[in-house]
């Protein structure tokens, strides 16, 4: 795959044959561990007929040896092919597009990187592909999603349509809605594509891997008291999306301490503090547990816990991963764990880190997914 015949003659002139064999196999090795990974996403989250869409693709080598040469990467739109770019980002806006009363936009990127290894001397090249899609409503000007069908749930960022992906639903509390609800649409819709496309898509461990998750939007309002985290659903939201929905997002404008509740509701503040979205959506989504000391609920998730409810949990942890069980401290009376420093789960900032445990547990997730 990597060389032709007559290198391979070349290179038996120069060197024993042993020695050839042992180039070869190693120049296929760092080869194998390559490839070439891609993210593509759409702003506004939630556009109406009225809008342009920027369509964005961002690409990254896997781990390996061998460092991108060059690639193409074509953007497509509703089966359309609408950019070419030679370089990440690759960026196309288009639009306004119909608004769609019984489907959704679907657009795709389709990517070629060749790579160079170079070892003792010599180099090589190899060819790798990737590909991603996603897709989106296009709402009314007057953002009614579907209206026709009655229907009050979007797709607004539609990744795979499979029994073991994880669906989840964002509705605004009531405290956007104090101008007009037709503005307090506008604005969540403008929180939440800032959540979702900044924050979201770019953090580490979930950056390339959105395919397993849905997210929908309701149009419908929640509300949100300081005393009750995270609020209460719309009364209508479980009548009108059923079993389509696992894992429901509240966001507020009011200044509160936010939390999940059985693992399927979380509450989240939009524009003025970035703090709990990724937190929260980690537990509800990712079932990760606080790595904070502090009044709340601690649990070991049954397959790679962040977290330990016993020494003997952790150490066995470390040492079936062949790290140094001695890493394992009770962080809280009763709780172990590995962290250190300020991670997401202690503090939430997407410039915070994942810990070392809660990356491990989000590969499990994504892989079971």
């Amino acid at each position: 795959m990597l060389t032709t015949l007559g290198r391979h003659a070349r290179l038996e002139q120069a060197w024993p044959k042993r020695t050839t064999l042992s180039l070869m196999l190693a120049l296929w090795t760092l080869s194998a561990g390559c490839s070439i990974e891609t993210q593509i996403q759409h702003d506004p989250l939630l556009p109406t007929s009225a809008d342009t869409i920027t369509f964005t693709v961002e690409t990254a080598e896997s781990t390996g040896y061998g460092s991108i040469s060059s690639q193409e990467i074509k953007i497509f739109v509703d089966g359309a092919h609408v950019q070419t770019c030679s370089a990440s980002p690759c960026v196309y806006t288009g639009g306004p597009y119909a608004a769609l009363t019984n489907d959704w936009l679907i657009y795709h990127t389709e990517v070629t990187a060749d790579f160079d290894f170079s070892l003792l001397g010599f180099s090589s090249s190899d060819a790798e592909s990737a590909y991603d899609l996603g897709a989106t409503a296009i709402a009314q000007a007057d953002r009614s999603w579907k209206a026709v069908d009655g229907v009050t749930h979007v797709p607004a960022r539609w990744g795979a349509h499979t029994s073991t992906n994880t669906n989840v639903l964002f509705q605004r509390s009531d405290d956007y809605d104090t101008t007009s609800p037709a503005a307090g649409l506008d604005d969540f819709a403008d929180d939440l594509s800032f959540k979702v496309n900044s924050l979201l898509i770019p953090k580490e461990k979930i950056w390339g891997r959105m395919n397993d998750l849905n997210l929908y939007a309701y149009r419908r309002a929640a509300n949100t008291d300081t005393s009750e985290c995270p609020g209460t659903l719309n009364s209508l939201t479980l009548s009108e999306t059923g079993t389509v929905i696992d894992d429901h997002g509240v966001m507020h404008t009011a200044n509160f301490q936010d939390c999940t509740s059985s693992f399927s509701i979380f509450s989240f503040e939009g524009a003025t503090n970035t703090q709990a979205f990724l937190h929260e959506f980690a537990h509800a989504i990712f079932r990760q547990a606080d790595e904070y000391v502090g009044n709340t609920f601690y649990f070991e998730a049954d397959n790679e816990p962040n977290i330990f409810e016993s020494e003997s949990n952790c150490q066995s942890e470390q040492v079936s991963k062949g790290r140094d069980p001695s890493t394992c401290y009770e962080f809280k009376t009763g709780w172990w764990g590995t962290h250190s420093g300020t991670t997401v789960m202690t503090n939430g900032l997407f410039n915070h880190p994942w810990s070392l445990e809660s990356n491990e547990r989000q590969d499990f997730w994504f892989d079971a997914n």
